[in-house]
């Protein structure tokens, strides 16, 4: 397939594109920012803002991960947006086809939408809407935490958010939809603090004939995957739902999804929470520095919520629709969650792994636990075909349970 300089599904060359020339001369983001729109009213010249010109050299950097960098840019129009670089490669090449042609056909107001994507040279760079507040982990647990603590009504308001662009993604879309990479630093800001679900660099087509799909090679991050994706690479929505429960302890309480600072067996939010969650300790686990001002009923929502999604067995966890009813406060599932809760733990318990081969054997689950409590910085915990960073050894234990074409970078 020929890649050619130009926004999404644009099928011709762009004939509006930097002569070569000035092209060698400017920085990527500037040659993006020159590119034309979709819109045959709407043609981006190249901005002379200060940023832009300066962003190629760093100065306008807003993450770095891997392969891939994002920038700040600014369109003729004023508009802010991120420009999301990437070095291309062969599987690269695939990826971000993937990407592209799934965020391309994603339309809800809780996801991110995809300004335009071009190819240039060894650059696969794609540019979206620009979220000033950043993402919510980096105000949930970033340095300026201290000095402005979210807002309870914030938090509600992110997570029946981030619950519908879920619901939408698995449910309302013509074809289903997988994120696999749920996590608060994929949830970004606006200046009004709507949030957005963002990066869908990992997601997948959900399956459409069967309940669950068997990946050899797992992707995502550590604290958020779900036990049965992890051990045994089953994959389902309900990963993503997993994933969600771990966001709404850390909008509860505030704590990461690894913290270091708990006792050891405790480093996990899940770990951590569940004691509390069990006992019904339901102050234990909320942010201090909320300073009790919350709403009660809206927090018992998210409780029982977080709680039902990091049920252990992927059958026993409720679908996003169910979640979204729950988190607005729909009685009919209200009633249903709360005896759910209450007969989880007999229901976990009596499942027989013969009935239920989602749940894994205890005798592994140490090692997912284990595994999810590395001690890496963000950027480096979203993982791909199993990149090793730790002393455990997972090669030995992966090749248990599945093929040699299984890959370990």
């Amino acid at each position: 397939m020929d890649y050619k300089p130009g926004w999404p599904l644009l099928l011709r060359g762009c004939s509006e594109t930097p002569p070569a020339k000035l092209a060698r001369n400017m920085s990527v983001v500037q040659w993006v920012m020159n590119l034309p729109s979709r819109s045959p009213h709407h043609t981006p010249r190249c901005s002379t803002n200060k940023e832009i010109e300066l962003s190629g050299n760093g100065e306008n950097l807003i993450a770095e991960g891997g392969s891939n960098r994002v920038y700040k840019g600014i369109l003729p129009d004023g508009k802010a947006v991120a420009v999301k670089i990437q070095k291309s490669s062969k599987d690269a090449y695939k990826d971000f086809a993937n990407e592209i042609e799934i965020v391309s056909s994603l339309k809800h107001k809780h996801i991110r939408p995809l300004v335009g994507v071009c190819v240039k040279d060894y650059d696969l760079i794609s540019v979206y809407d620009f979220s000033s507040k950043g993402s919510l982990e980096e105000i949930l647990h970033g340095n300026n935490k201290d000095k402005h603590p979210l807002p309870w009504k914030v938090r509600y308001n992110v997570a029946v958010a981030i619950a519908e662009g879920l619901n939408y993604l698995h449910s309302e879309h013509s074809r289903p939809v997988i994120h696999r990479d749920v996590k608060s630093s994929n949830i970004l800001l606006s200046d009004e603090f709507e949030a957005k679900l963002s990066d869908f660099g990992l997601a997948i087509w959900g399956p459409t004939a069967s309940s669950f799909l068997i990946q050899a090679d797992v992707v995502g991050t550590f604290g958020y995957l779900a036990p049965e994706y992890f051990m045994y690479g089953k994959l389902s929505d309900k990963i993503d739902v997993y994933a969600f429960g771990v966001i709404l302890l850390e909008l509860l309480s505030g704590k990461r999804p690894i913290s270091f600072e708990n006792h050891k067996g405790q480093q996990s939010l899940v770990m951590w929470a569940k004691p509390m969650i069990e006992s019904g300790d339901m102050k234990g686990i909320l942010d201090p520095d909320l300073n009790g001002n919350i709403n009660a009923t809206q927090m018992h929502r998210m409780m029982i919520a977080a709680t039902l999604c990091i049920t252990r067995s992927a059958r026993l966890r409720p679908k996003m629709s169910e979640v979204l009813e729950l988190l607005r406060g729909e009685e009919a599932i209200e009633k249903w969650a709360a005896t759910q809760n209450e007969n989880k733990e007999s229901q976990e318990h009596n499942i027989d792994d013969g009935d239920d081969d989602e749940v894994y054997p205890n005798s592994r689950a140490d090692l997912h636990l284990s595994l999810a409590m590395l001690d890496v910085d963000d950027d480096s915990t979203s993982f791909s075909s199993m990149e090793q960073s730790s002393n455990i050894s997972m090669e030995e234990y992966l090749k248990e349970r599945w093929s040699p074409s299984s890959s370990f970078n």
